[in-house]
């Protein structure tokens, strides 16, 4: 069993040991094995109230679409309606139902002062028009002559756009190459034709500097979506190559280096993400097939200047997904039992540490070789875990929140 140093025991009443190990990175992602879990959700909030009331911390960026953050953000600064209706139409791939979010939503709405983004591409991945949506409402005001190009994307982009990924990649397989081919053409055009003229349409909206580098990114997002679509086709056919390209993590990334440029590079962002996204070093979703996450790109450009904490536990349940086409999104989330622990896990190296935080950037300084796998939803996936996060939370148990069904 590989062994770690500078394991300490945790209490998530006192927070003062990771916030120390956080130190002044300025980006912090905060992760956890799965969604729907409460422990993951109480955790994260009082690490947020924390890193905001006392760290200086002002934007918050989440796995969650992009294009539909802005209604969370509007609320939180003051907008109408429920916090119930804010999460569910505000998140995408169902992340806003658990009650954490509920609390987390409600608190930051009355502390006020933090920023609220989604980081991910819209529609629950399975469609492009969210995006375009909002590009369209940017061009009627800046460049009229040119909704064409919106339009060519969403009628390219009809025959496999719907309501998650959990439907959307079925629509895609079923369509002919010329017609993939049309779609990706089509976005990609309206992309290179925003980034061409952004100096023009910058000078048009004048006193909003910053509405074309937002329209810029909701197109990069339609474009992301179908790239993303056609990366899982490869991956499903067998032609993907070991080391693949990920859409969804590189626009994730590319949304936090957004922040920094709307906010300043100088605000503190925290990130909320599962593991598998925030980790330092290529994600492996089995051993012969690699991506690089969002994390690895975020680390890349960052440095030390970003700190990735990840969140994992022992026994307890879990949730999983299954196809369901009387579900808004067209799929279920169902609770299940965790499975044993496999021995080369980080969760079976710290099975007997109980609730404790392990400083990997330690481990790492003293080349401490570590578990080689790690806990992704009921699944173990391959890891270099010193390698993979500066620091991680290891709790007793986890459980699913909310009123999930079981299997």
């Amino acid at each position: 069993m590989p062994d770690l140093d500078a394991v300490t025991p945790f209490s998530p009443d006192d927070l003062t040991p990771i916030a120390d190990l956080i130190g002044d990175a300025r980006v912090v992602a905060i992760g956890e094995n799965n969604h729907h879990i409460r422990e993951f959700g109480e955790l994260r909030n009082q690490l947020l109230r924390h890193l905001v009331t006392e760290r200086g911390f002002t934007v918050l960026g989440f796995e969650s679409g992009f294009a539909e953050g802005q209604l969370v953000d509007e609320w939180l600064r003051g907008g109408p309606g429920d916090v119930a209706d804010i999460a569910r139409d505000g998140f995408t791939f169902k992340l806003g139902d658990p009650p954490e979010i509920h609390e987390m939503l409600t608190w930051l709405r009355g502390h006020g002062g933090v920023r609220y983004a989604g980081l991910d591409v819209p529609s629950s991945g399975g469609s492009p028009v969210p995006a375009l949506l909002a590009v369209r409402r940017y061009l009627e005001d800046v460049d009229p002559d040119v909704l064409p190009l919106v339009e060519a994307g969403l009628t390219a982009s009809e025959p496999y756009a719907s309501v998650s990924n959990a439907v959307a990649p079925g629509r895609y397989a079923a369509m002919a190459a010329p017609a993939r081919d049309a779609a990706t053409a089509a976005l990609a055009v309206l992309v290179a034709h925003l980034r061409s003229l952004a100096p023009v349409y910058q000078q048009r909206r004048e006193g909003d500097s910053h509405a074309h580098a937002i329209a810029e990114h909701h197109a990069a997002g339609a474009l992301r979506i179908d790239t993303c679509l056609r990366e899982l086709a490869a991956m499903m056919s067998g032609a993907a190559p070991a080391l693949v390209s990920s859409s969804r993590d590189t626009y994730m990334a590319s949304t936090v280096q957004l922040l920094r440029r709307l906010h300043g590079e100088g605000e503190k962002i925290i990130v909320m993400v599962h593991n598998g996204h925030l980790q330092r070093v290529p994600f492996a979703p089995k051993p012969s097939m690699r991506f690089p996450s969002a994390g690895t790109h975020l680390a890349a450009e960052l440095g030390e200047d970003y700190f990735a904490l990840g969140l994992t536990a022992g026994v307890g349940t879990t949730t999983g997904l299954t196809p369901d086409d009387s579900e808004r999104l067209g799929f279920r989330v169902y609770e299940n039992e965790l499975p044993p622990l496999v021995e080369d896990s980080v969760e079976a190296a710290l099975a007997e540490s109980g609730s404790c935080l392990v400083d990997l950037r330690a481990n790492r300084a003293k080349g401490v070789t570590g578990p080689s796998s790690m806990r992704h939803a009921h699944l173990f996936t391959p890891v270099d875990v010193v390698q993979a996060f500066d620091a991680l939370v290891h709790l007793p148990r986890m459980s699913v929140s909310g009123n999930v069904p079981s299997a």
